[in-house]
């Protein structure tokens, strides 16, 4: 994808904040890599405009951002684990990682391990003739003929090759839907169709939660289809892949941020939008609401989440940026809130100690739930039809958990490759040895540091974290035979909320509010950016790419 230039006789629009001389051309609400991404091209295409990004957290990344976990020390540090950066497939951010911004890459790895809910170890790899002679989907026939399952089975998944590379082809063109394989039809339902037998199935079930963190049961199947084929089908290096040389904001996403202010970007950490205003006919937002309260607030309070480790601060409202653990009604209780925020956010702005932003343009980086938070009952804004369809985006379904665990020797004899696994067989549904990417100088350790993933949806609230944490040791075993549980010194482990994740809501099938075919909403100053609007429609690439269809929506 490439941005388009804007012509040199428009005119340059601003936004102002109240009490301030210093104008701004457009206000970024979210500093995760959709929104660097969009003040990247935005800067680049028009030097002269001036941008501020605004983000309620005190660090830059969203889900591909890091944080140190306080309760272990300042050198033990969290993350949502093993983004995997496809070498053919994730072009645009490749570009920015090795040629625009710089970045630290792991190793290309050609293929990765999944264990399934029987136990056996089926590699992913196109390494053989097949894949250097036959033409896609063929040439994946020799991975699946050394699959560990019977011949019927591998040709069920042969049979899904061929109709996820089919859906590839069709979103590839543009095509919204695919003629023959509708949007509201489930992965499971396909499976179901295709005739697929237990162990091909199983399998998937290990495949795309570990992948894709989202279950087949609830996925719209041209989407996700269209996902595998584009990670495993399109081409014999569709499996190529790299990781993250060193914790992500290290790796990335800190150098992302100190490009941009040297292009003379400016941003406002600690800040959360509370409310968008817009005019009276709905059709321009004239401004937006937002809540100073950093360190820099005389009275907000500094604490440490419980849940996570992470860093936050306390006014009106505690909750934590990172894993999205709400404990407002815990703090009033205590005393330490003594006036809290109203249940809606967007409620009484003015009142509430916000600070109105006066936009003429605005770009929303965030997950469209996050959205329709800041929208008043009543809003014009709530009109549009691209507008309305943010509120279906609100759900409960999605639960993440991720986990640190730092052994006292290495236990994983050297592979830095991701291990995809079959939860519940596991408790998990991804690993990684993370210092055999990132070495012991980044982690401040020396050792062994394996992430875990776990995507346990609402089945989470049933464990205490301690279970879950000898479960987790446990089942490492199983991956890694040297893991000896004794062996592990600490484990960082934090629950993430729905808050600050992409969310899913039953009946409605998965994924499927993650795909727009705009970045406009209806109004003409406001424009959405983020990886549920990118062509792919999950993961880093997909935040990119829609950060430059956003920059030529804009221009």
């Amino acid at each position: 994808m490439a941005v388009k230039e804007r012509g040199a006789g428009s005119s340059a629009p601003h936004a102002t904040m109240a009490g301030s001389s210093q104008p701004y051309d457009v206000l970024i609400l979210g500093a995760g890599l959709s929104g660097l991404a969009t003040a990247y091209y935005l800067k680049k295409t028009q030097p002269e405009w001036s941008i501020l990004v605004v983000e309620r957290s005190g660090t830059a990344g969203g889900l591909t951002g890091n944080w140190i976990d306080h309760r272990f020390g300042p050198d033990k540090k969290l993350q949502m684990p093993m983004h995997m950066v496809f070498r053919q497939k994730y072009k645009n951010l490749l570009k920015l990682v090795d040629e625009e911004i710089g970045g630290s890459l792991s190793p290309l790895y050609k293929g990765y391990t999944i264990i399934t809910g029987d136990g056996q170890r089926h590699r992913l790899a196109m390494e053989d003739w097949t894949a250097r002679r036959l033409p896609p989907p063929f040439h994946a026939l020799g991975m699946f003929a050394k699959l560990k399952m019977p011949l019927r089975e591998k040709w069920d998944l042969f049979k899904l090759a061929c109709v996820s590379t089919y859906c590839a082809k069709e979103i590839l063109e543009g095509k919204q839907e695919p003629r023959r394989v509708p949007n509201t039809l489930s992965l499971e339902s396909l499976e179901l169709i295709l005739n697929m037998g237990a162990k091909s199935r199983d399998f998937l079930e290990a495949v795309t939660p570990s992948i894709y963190n989202l279950h087949p049961w609830y996925t719209s199947a041209p989407r996700m289809a269209g996902v595998m084929a584009g990670t495993m089908t399109l081409s014999k290096d569709s499996l190529h892949y790299h990781v993250f040389a060193k914790n992500y904001n290290a790796a990335f996403i800190d150098r992302f941020v100190a490009r941009l202010q040297e292009m003379g970007v400016e941003f406002r950490f600690w800040t959360e939008a509370r409310r968008l205003e817009a005019a009276a006919d709905g059709r321009r937002v004239e401004r937006v609401w937002v809540r100073p309260y950093g360190p820099e607030h005389p009275q907000a309070r500094r604490y440490v989440c419980e849940n996570c480790g992470a860093e936050n601060y306390l006014l009106d409202r505690a909750f934590c940026t990172r894993c999205g653990r709400d404990t407002t009604l815990d703090r009033v209780r205590s005393g330490e809130i003594a006036k809290p925020v109203a249940r809606e956010l967007w409620f009484d702005a003015e009142a509430g100690g916000c600070v109105p932003l006066e936009c003429r343009r605005l770009v929303t980086a965030m997950y469209p739930h996050m959205i329709a938070r800041l929208l008043p009952a009543g809003s014009p804004l709530r009109r549009h039809p691209y507008v309305r369809s943010f509120f279906s985006a609100r759900g409960n379904q999605t639960q993440l958990s991720v986990g640190r665990v730092y052994y006292r020797k290495p236990v994983t004899r050297g592979d830095g490759e991701i291990t995809g696994t079959h939860n519940p067989y596991l408790c998990f549904n991804g690993c990684q040895s993370v210092y055999n990417n990132f070495g012991g100088a980044d982690l401040g350790y020396e050792g062994d540091v394996v992430d875990v993933l776990l995507d346990v949806g609402v089945i989470r609230d049933a464990h205490t974290q301690e279970e879950q944490i000898q479960r987790i040791l446990f089942d490492l075993q199983r991956v890694y035979p040297d893991a000896d549980p004794a062996l592990a010194e600490h484990v960082s482990f934090a629950d993430i909320y729905p808050d600050v994740l992409y969310l899913s809501e039953q009946p409605a099938i998965a994924g499927l509010h993650r795909f727009f075919d705009t970045h406009r909403t209806g109004a003409e100053n406001w424009y959405v950016a983020g990886c549920h609007s990118g062509t792919i429609g999950i993961g880093m690439e997909s935040a990119v790419q829609s950060g430059m269809a956003t920059v030529n929506c804009l221009l």
